[in-house]
């Protein structure tokens, strides 16, 4: 088979969605969720040196804008509960900690419980009264000679006041966060470029700059065994090597058989034409803004299509494209002609892949095959790897139950969740200040070390880790419907990139009896099981269910790696 070049255009994808529901979900978590943003800024920001993984339906520096916002907010909390709590121990360390340990006990046993705010409420009143009553006490109680009764007893009174006034920091730091989500978050009033943000401190700004043109770019550059790092957790595809022979009808007259040292049943065409072939059909697909579609049942609406190469972080020594400098960030946008050339002969550490990302549910969740297509000798190769972003966790979307006013119920619930809240909170407080402040100082060491590494290390690792989209995905679906539309999307486009490879292949005058008989195979036996048993072939679907096969070669997994029956998730 012989290789040309050619040299159509090629269609990236478009910028990441800052409007989207998945952006908007993704800020919540930065305000709700500790997790989620110390994760989010610690895995992407902190370290200058490692790659971004690409940004499916969000907005990456958004996201983290939000997530430096609320760490300043958590440490002005921190710092008012450090200063009010030291008061207390100061003033009266005896009753603090007594006091301390009733609000604990009585809120747990309520909460335990589950009875409700009105029980919440009720527990919290008996335990001020029981602090009331323990200040009573302790007002009374004669001091000793030596002096130490007298400082472990203290000024009861002062340290209540000093109590309340942590109490009532964290209030305010629970209302200010319903503000902000109620105001700036919630459905129909989020704003990505809202002023209120605020500034980005300085020794953040050259990094988001950074991310914010990487996230745009058109090469993945991972870090560990699968390389669809950002796009959700894999499902089943496929892959098959199709022999190339010239079909009956195209042969020469009179008809000979055909063998492999014939130089007839040579058919020759590039592989980017095939690309550009299935990549034309899926375009036709995708459904136009102002398009109805009732009337174009099997139109995707906001289907991307981009051209994509993925290369491991431990292998960019040889590629002075992507990494100019060992001890700077890698760069991850290569150019069309080299693009096209990976695409044309793949080889050595990087591949081309043809991506068709569906997103639906305001991004919540996005359906994504790869397209990899390659030759050896006489046999074209397809592979068809296919990932699904599910969506944010159920209690991000919360924020579109507050409402502009606080019901009683929800203003006994801030209350008692800020009682539930203090001893744990009050008492931690100490801890993270201490770890943001050694953050702060050790970033600058650490990242000279990492540098230091790199130049001398040439199998330095630059690759993604994780993404942030998916450092805040659920466990499950929230939808029936979400899941029916991920395997509507996928088989849709899994149907056009099938008739399209025939389309090509016929064209050329090639063989397609095989292929016909293996996309038949493929259509009939997908299946997306997104929990307990499931196995494609026998189809063996849901808990209990059971499929035996006699003759059966099971390829090994990769040494360090194992897979979930089903999802293709790695665990």
């Amino acid at each position: 088979m012989v290789i040309r070049q050619a040299t159509p255009e090629v269609s990236t994808a478009g910028p990441a969605d800052a409007t989207s529901e998945a952006t908007r979900y993704l800020c919540v978590a930065a305000h709700t969720d500790d997790t989620f943003a110390d994760s989010a800024l610690s895995e992407v920001l902190d370290d200058e040196l490692r790659a971004v993984a690409p940004s499916v339906g969000f907005d990456l520096t958004t996201v983290l804008r939000h997530c430096l916002e609320a760490r300043q907010r958590r440490i002005r909390r921190d710092a008012g509960l450090l200063i009010a709590g030291s008061m207390a121990l100061l003033l009266a360390p005896l009753w603090t900690l007594l006091a301390a340990a009733v609000l604990a006990v009585g809120m747990s046993l309520t909460r335990a419980n589950r009875n409700g705010p009105l029980a919440s409420a009720a527990a919290l009143v008996a335990t001020i009264v029981v602090s009331l009553w323990l200040v009573a006490q302790f007002a009374g109680v004669q001091t000793d000679e030596d002096g130490t009764l007298d400082w472990m007893i203290g000024l009861p009174w002062l340290a209540l006041v000093a109590g309340l006034l942590a109490y009532l920091i964290l209030v305010l730091h629970l209302l200010g966060t319903r503000q902000l989500l109620v105001q700036r978050l919630r459905r129909g009033h989020f704003q990505p470029a809202s002023p209120e943000t605020g500034p980005v401190p300085q020794r953040h700004a050259a990094r988001l700059a950074q991310l914010d043109t990487a996230q745009h770019g058109n090469v993945t550059i991972y870090s560990g065994y699968t390389p669809f790092v950002g796009h959700g957790a894999p499902v089943a595809g496929w892959s098959f090597a199709l022999p190339i022979h010239r079909a009956e009808q195209h042969l020469p007259e009179p008809a000979t058989a055909v063998t492999d040292d014939d130089p007839d049943a040579t058919v020759q065409f590039a592989v980017v034409d095939l690309i550009d072939h299935v990549r034309q059909r899926l375009a036709a697909i995708r459904l136009d803004p102002a398009g109805d579609p009732e009337l174009n049942p099997e139109r995707l609406a906001g289907l991307v299509l981009e051209d994509r190469v993925f290369v491991h972080g431990g292998l960019l020594t040889d590629d002075p494209q992507l990494l100019p400098e060992r001890s700077r960030m890698p760069r991850q946008r290569w150019s069309d002609e080299r693009l096209r050339a990976v695409a044309s002969r793949p080889q050595g550490a990087a591949r081309h892949f043809l991506g068709a990302l569906v997103p639906s549910w305001g991004g919540e969740v996005v359906a994504c095959t790869f397209l990899h297509f390659s030759t050896d000798g006489r046999v074209l190769y397809l592979e068809c790897a296919r990932t699904l972003l599910e969506p944010p966790r159920i209690e991000y979307h919360d924020v579109d139950r507050l409402t502009e006013w606080i019901p009683v119920r929800q203003f006994v619930q801030l209350f008692t969740a800020a009682a539930e809240q203090l001893v744990r909170t009050a008492f931690g407080a100490p801890v993270r200040l201490v770890r943001d402040g050694v953050r702060v100082v050790r970033h600058q060491i650490r990242q000279s070390r990492s540098r230091r590494m790199a130049r001398e290390d040439l199998g330095y690792d630059y690759g993604a880790r994780a993404g942030v989209r998916e450092l805040a995905t659920g466990t499950t679906y929230h939808n029936y419907f979400q899941v029916l539309d991920a395997a509507k999307h996928l088989k849709v486009v899994e149907r056009h990139v099938l008739a399209a490879i025939v389309d090509f292949l016929e064209d050329k005058g090639v063989d397609t009896a095989e292929f016909r008989t293996r996309q038949t195979m493929i259509l009939n036996q997908g299946v997306i099981q997104t929990g307990g048993l499931s196995v494609v072939g026998n189809q063996a679907v849901g808990a209990g269910a059971r499929a035996e096969q006699q003759t059966t070669t099971e390829q090994p997994a990769p040494q360090g790696t194992s897979r979930r029956a089903g999802t293709g998730r790695p665990s």
